[in-house]
């Protein structure tokens, strides 16, 4: 009986910090690209292309270097508190920039929202490691990882309403005041541990201390091979290309889509919808069939599972953008931008999901923080590249230009995943069952 209520006890309390998590990243997502879609409106008083590459690159800078911090940050705080004050915190400098008038305010803002953002996603891992089962845990990754897309394919089409109604400020203003409010809820309702709550947590038992010493030789060396492995690299490339291409295409497609296919806002708007809708659909089932896979051929090594699945979705990244270029006109009809959007959207989003997975997997359990906290880093080297970088390829040629160089830089990636089978065992799957 005891155990029974145990059960419910837990299955209350995973709904609530998975509710809580998801509410709260999405908003997460939802502040980070709140200066993106008010960057035409910025644009069209005065704003340049260059001005808007320095202040999206500047959060992408600091997004880069906190969440590799947050991924060490995590292990030694609150993941509660980590959570939620960087939530709050990044919702109350976005009120801030919404007031601020000079490009070194809003470069200046928009760099130290970029700080707090960093908190997110570590916080995230580490609570969904204490709360759920190994088995499920790529479904589970897949599913909070959606949040953003939720929130970004709603987020386009109530910046458009309130940025032509009241001005991107207004914009700008409600997205920061969301994040504050959920900030405290999630201060409120999130507990670190089952074991807070007197339940068992599924998280591997930490090493006791007084073996820390001994271990810590041995500890060096494994993250010297962590280091080394050719395929956390393999994963590290790839994670900075298809970022990167994530990145531009949520931040410059709209952009692109009205100033060089002279499409309305609402068509362009709709175009970055369907990128976060079916990002959602994507990065769900990117996690979820891989690790069906994984139980129904009770295979072990899951980068066998995973990386073809990743590789297929790049291809399908290299075709979208092709087609962006390509077939992309004046005269191309809104349902075709916008299914347009939807793969391209799904084909980003599943590697992204993949990727870190994969990251997490593939090392030691001691040692997944310090593996996705490198991959994550060269994650966010792709998205400052995609910031002021492209937008001087863009002053210079064309945004256009921008979704071609992608497209030749995710075929170059494919290339790079295609040699992951030399680094894998031969011997993957169990001998019982």
């Amino acid at each position: 009986m005891a155990s029974k209520n145990n059960k419910n006890k837990l299955k209350k309390y995973q709904i609530t910090t998975f509710s809580t998590l998801f509410m709260g990243y999405g908003s997460y997502g939802l502040n980070r690209k709140s200066v993106s879609l008010a960057l035409p409106a910025m644009m069209e008083h005065g704003l340049g292309p260059s001005e808007a590459g320095l202040i999206a690159s500047s959060q992408n800078l600091a997004y880069a270097i906190s969440k590799f911090a947050g991924g060490i940050l995590s292990d030694k705080v609150s993941a509660r508190h980590l959570f939620a004050l960087g939530l709050i915190i990044s919702g109350l400098i976005t009120v801030i920039f919404s007031y601020s008038n000079s490009i070194g305010m809003f470069t200046l803002l928009w760099f130290l929202n970029g700080l707090a953002q960093g908190a997110g996603w570590p916080a995230c891992a580490k609570l969904l490691r204490e709360w759920y089962s190994p088995t499920s845990f790529g479904t589970w990754w897949s599913l909070l990882s959606s949040s953003t897309n939720i929130a970004g394919g709603i987020s386009p089409f109530v910046a458009a309403y309130l940025i032509t109604s009241y001005g991107w400020r207004m914009s700008v203003r409600v997205s920061g005041t969301v994040s504050v409010v959920l900030g405290v809820i999630s201060l409120i309702s999130l507990i670190n541990s089952p074991t807070d709550v007197k339940l068992p947590s599924f998280a591997a038992p930490k090493k006791k201390d007084s073996k820390a010493t001994n271990n810590q030789k041995n500890a060096e060396d494994s993250v010297y091979s962590l280091v080394k492995s050719p395929l956390l690299w393999i994963v590290a490339v790839s994670y900075m290309s298809v970022f990167c291409s994530k990145t531009s295409s949520t931040d410059w497609g709209q952009i692109y889509l009205m100033e060089e296919r002279r499409q309305s806002q609402y068509v362009a708007s709709g175009f970055t919808s369907s990128l976060e809708t079916g990002g959602f659909v994507g990065s769900i089932l990117s996690g979820w069939l891989t690790d069906l896979y994984l139980r129904v051929r009770n295979e072990t090594n899951t980068v066998k599972g995973r990386m073809p699945v990743a590789i297929i979705m790049m291809a399908g990244v290299a075709v979208c953008f092709h087609l962006l270029y390509f077939n992309v006109h004046e005269h191309t009809s809104r349902f075709l931008i916008a299914a347009l959007g939807f793969v391209l959207g799904a084909c980003l989003y599943g590697p992204i999901a993949l990727f870190g997975i994969l990251a997490t997997e593939s090392a030691p359990p001691h040692l997944s923080g310090t593996a996705h906290a490198i991959v994550a880093l060269a994650a966010n080297v792709g998205a400052i590249i995609s910031g002021l970088p492209f937008s001087y390829v863009a002053k210079s040629y064309s945004w256009g230009s921008v979704f071609l160089m992608l497209e030749v830089v995710t075929v170059l990636t494919i290339l790079i995943m295609s040699s992951y089978a030399k680094f894998v065992p031969k011997k993957s799957k169990s001998k019982t069952q």
